[in-house]
């Protein structure tokens, strides 16, 4: 496991298009978080996750092996309410079902910029 690197918080990206996670990682990058790894299934997430002590998981809703497939990996792994999922859409129900899954919040993809960066912080200092 890497040592803790003080006041950054520390992310990990899991989701499927490389030119979004790139984007992601830049942008987060410049509000202050130290992107620690970007993977693109639920197997990678549980191992990164375990290697790189994440503060904060950030998992794209449309990724191929599944949101919830994601969240069950790192379920042992990452301490619950850590992870954020980023969707276009999501209704109550579903927010429910992620809540009771471990999901710390469903972060609209609309959301960007220091409100972003802010909600992600939020996610990794409360959980």
């Amino acid at each position: 496991m890497l040592e803790r690197d003080g006041a950054q918080e520390r992310l990990l990206l899991v989701g499927d298009d490389p030119a979004a996670a790139e984007a992601l990682s830049a942008h987060l990058s410049r509000h202050g978080f130290l992107v620690v790894g970007r993977v693109r299934t639920a197997e990678a997430a549980r191992t990164a996750a375990r290697y790189t002590a994440p503060d904060v998981v950030l998992v794209d809703s449309a990724v191929h092996d599944g949101w919830r497939n994601v969240v069950d990996a790192l379920d042992g792994v990452l301490e619950h309410g850590r992870i954020a999922v980023l969707a276009s859409y999501w209704d109550a129900d579903t927010r429910r079902d992620a809540a009771a899954t471990g999901v710390g919040a469903v972060i609209l993809k609309a959301m960007q910029g220091a409100s972003l960066a802010g909600r992600l912080r939020e996610i990794a200092a409360h959980a």
